[in-house]
């Protein structure tokens, strides 16, 4: 593996409330965006792909992206599945195997609007289009505060769970919250999986601990020049000044060096 990118998605929906505005990209900006990435000439693989990089230690080529979404809001089937489908975009799904057809309660206490999850039907629709699905524990905790009982159940448990519903191979998870600790970690090593992923931004190159990688996160806000440089330059911050950092840190070194 070279230089490969994890994007990171929760809501393709307009925000119901300005607390979700960060975590929702507007159907029509996701469009956008994912039409950018197809005709940018960039590798657009899936987490098994990245997963046999890892194994045989072979590089994809640099800049290379891989397309994720947590939490299974149901919204995803009707705004971004067609989108994916008519782009020929592979992607991966971070369920929650404990919460098919149920809310984001997790979240209403902080304020957010109340949304459906999908349900085991729309999990099968989307891997009928070629959609992984991942792990996202069974039920949203904060891994490094629960104990180490729990911790194995909402890791190994979940993946038992979401195997047994949709009969497929559960290979990748994603971190809560993109929390974790060394038990956590340790505990996903054990279950069998074979990636998880954090919210750590960059880009994740071939020595990159498979159980920690790092992703990108796209946010409502970000506009289609925004995406670009976020890919660019491998960064959560879209903002002009990370350009200017980038190739003032760069002059600076090769100053340094003469």
């Amino acid at each position: 593996m070279s230089r490969a990118l994890i994007l990171m998605y929760h809501i393709i929906d307009e925000p119901q409330a300005e607390i979700e505005r960060k975590y929702c990209c507007a159907p029509d900006r996701f469009a956008e965006q994912m039409r950018w990435l197809r005709s940018s000439g960039r590798r657009l693989l899936g987490l098994d792909e990245l997963a046999d990089c890892i194994d045989r230690r072979t590089p994809v080529e640099d800049g290379s992206v891989a397309v994720t979404f947590d939490d299974g809001f149901d919204i995803t089937v009707r705004n971004a599945l067609p989108v994916l489908s008519m782009h020929r975009i592979p992607a991966a799904m971070f369920l929650l195997s404990d919460r098919f057809g149920a809310s984001n309660d997790w979240m209403e206490g902080r304020g957010f609007p109340r949304r459906p999850l999908l349900s085991a039907g729309a999990a099968q629709e989307l891997l009928a289009a070629g959609v992984t699905i991942g792990s996202h524990t069974r039920t949203h905790p904060r891994l490094p505060e629960i104990e180490d009982a729990r911790i194995d159940d909402e890791i190994r448990g979940s993946k038992a769970s979401l195997e047994d519903r949709i009969g497929r191979a559960v290979n990748h998870f994603a971190y809560p919250y993109g929390r974790y600790d060394e038990r956590a970690r340790e505990a996903v090593h054990r279950a069998g999986y074979r990636t998880a992923c954090s919210t750590r931004s960059g880009f994740n190159r071939l020595d990159e601990d498979r159980f920690t990688l790092r992703r990108i996160e796209v946010f409502g806000s970000d506009s289609l020049a925004a995406f670009r440089r976020k890919l660019r330059f491998g960064v959560n911050d879209p903002s002009l000044l990370v350009p200017v950092r980038y190739y003032a840190s760069r002059v600076a070194a090769r100053l340094g060096m003469g």
